[in-house]
């Protein structure tokens, strides 16, 4: 009696799982799965699923969406230097997606470097440039400060006065995204600077067998850190905010989709002088960004770079052959990370009662409520 509700249910997720995909990518499905069918849909090129597939999906180029807002991963694919498209399962074998309960069995804090200088690679150092985007891959680690604690007693305010409801939850941006990072170059030792945008950031590493890995500098982000790297590497951290104090802005050429080319093409008389003008200052951010990206590295950052809006996983070194070793997953459970960390350090579930995120914003809302949150409701002053 109950098969046919029970079957549109089913429909109904389907239809759902199926949206998400063609929204989101595969990464917003298979996240959630376990590991062995997350693992087969991550390497199973599910992306032909997707409407912004290009042609019959057997090329990594299928994936690749050149859109309005950037350079858009459609499907299982990682980015290679110049940012050229590869199939995942073609450079790392065991990838998934699956890293919401991974917890390190090591920790170490590092802080940012004094000033703006970084060590410059080795002779005979192959350099890997790597850049990343959001990935929505979440880790159960949360840094944060008192501001951010602050901002959550308000919001726990103005819930309990409102529904009384003292549930406290930490905000998305406090915890820490995961990005992977597969080394398959062999043939020279390799130093990478690793560049993300605002958030934070764990790089996770993987290496081909026979790679080896010089330095890791790590730009941008607002913390940020690296896992499965051997932790005799020295790793050099020059966060987002040092990046703007020593005048460094990242920047790149824009992809020949950008919606700004539209504009202009179509824009006319102020407009247009407006919008050559904006884009004569990008052209010039970009020059100074490679200038000072050749003097630090020995190399150019737009030709060097690997990473796609919304992509997870990019690749320093060539494409393996056949018979040649592929990138070996490694998972961030039970490794080593060394990270910056704000104020408070957090691991999800494992923090003593009343010393996790909610804990301590509650406490500090009882204490301004004379130690009864049911005061709060009686109009006291905050």
């Amino acid at each position: 009696m109950i098969r046919g509700p029970i079957s549109v249910v089913i429909v109904g997720v389907v239809m759902l799982a199926g949206l998400a995909v063609v929204v989101k990518g595969p990464q917003a499905v298979t996240r959630y799965l376990p590991d062995r069918l997350a693992t087969m849909l991550d390497g199973g090129r599910i992306g032909t699923f997707d409407s912004a597939v290009k042609g019959a999906g057997d090329k990594a180029s299928d994936y690749l969406q050149d859109g309005t807002d950037g350079l858009t991963v459609h499907g299982p694919i990682a980015a290679m230097a110049g940012n050229r498209p590869v199939f995942i399962t073609d450079v790392l074998s065991g990838h998934t997606t699956q890293v919401a309960g991974d917890i390190p069995a090591e920790i170490t804090m590092i802080r940012p470097i004094s000033g703006c200088h970084l060590t410059p690679p080795l002779a005979g150092t192959a350099v890997g440039h790597v850049t990343a985007s959001s990935t929505g891959l979440m880790l159960p680690l949360l840094t944060y400060n008192d501001q951010d604690l602050a901002a959550a007693v308000q919001g726990l305010v103005n819930s309990y006065r409102d529904s009384g409801s003292d549930r406290v939850a930490p905000p998305a941006a406090l915890a820490f995204e995961a990005y992977d990072v597969a080394v398959t170059e062999t043939r020279a030792p390799v130093y990478l600077v690793l560049e993300s945008g605002p958030g934070n950031r764990i790089w996770n590493i993987h290496l081909a067998p026979g790679a080896r890995v010089e330095r890791a500098v790590l730009l941008g982000g607002t913390h940020v850190g690296v896992a499965n790297l051997d932790p005799v590497v020295p790793v050099e951290v020059l966060p987002g905010a040092a990046l703007a104090e020593c005048g460094i802005a990242p920047s790149y050429p824009l992809n020949p989709g950008h919606r700004f080319f539209e504009v202009l093409k179509s824009g006319t008389g102020a407009d247009k002088a407006e919008s050559e003008a904006k884009y004569a200052v990008m052209q010039d951010r970009v020059a100074a960004y490679d200038t000072w990206f050749r003097d630090s590295f020995g190399v150019l950052a737009d030709e060097t770079r690997a990473g796609f809006d919304g992509g997870a996983v990019s690749v320093v070194g060539p494409q393996p052959g056949d018979a040649e070793p592929k990138a070996v997953y490694a998972r961030i459970q039970g490794s080593r990370i060394r990270m910056t960390q704000d104020r408070y350090f957090e691991i999800m579930g494992q923090a003593a009662e009343g010393e996790d995120f909610a804990g301590r914003v509650r406490a500090i809302a009882r204490s301004f409520a004379f130690g009864d949150l049911k005061t709060l409701r009686q109009g006291v002053g905050f």
